[in-house]
């Protein structure tokens, strides 16, 4: 899954100003710390509603995040830019949690898993795991153990 450029700025520019204006804040007096906490409250608040709008969700479909190649499932990392996807054959999934904007993959009965965190519903995520692993190779899975 390609990144667009916009994303590197957004999830490491953003946070990067927060601390300069967190800087400026403890070494200003006056207006201007008032300035930079004002600022880095619309900061924050702009930030948490970018993520958790709908824009990102449509930006990165569920079909791109969670693909069937043959016999394996593809699980791509939202926020990690350079990981590499996981990919697992279909029989070896033990269980699936999932939740609102979070997908959990437990493999072979050992509890060893991998976390994802995803900018959809869990209807959504729900929906597509069942689409990828056919209905048989859903029911058979443990789903929030």
């Amino acid at each position: 899954m390609q990144r667009k450029p916009i994303d590197r700025v957004i999830f490491f520019g953003v946070p990067a100003l927060l601390l300069a204006l967190f800087i400026l804040n403890i070494n200003t007096d006056g207006e201007l710390k008032l300035a930079a906490t004002l600022g880095s409250v619309e900061l924050c608040v702009s930030y948490y509603s970018f993520l958790r709008s709908g824009g990102v969700s449509r930006r990165y479909p569920i079909e791109d995040l969670i693909e069937k190649d043959g016999e394996s499932l593809v699980f791509h990392y939202f926020h990690r830019h350079e990981r590499e996807p996981l990919k697992v054959n279909a029989d070896t999934i033990y269980a699936l949690n999932f939740s609102h904007r979070y997908l959990g993959v437990i493999l072979d009965r050992n509890g060893r898993g991998f976390d994802f965190h995803y900018p959809h519903k869990e209807a959504v995520i729900k929906a597509r795991l069942q689409e990828v692993l056919g209905d048989d190779g859903f029911t058979k899975v443990k789903k929030n153990v």
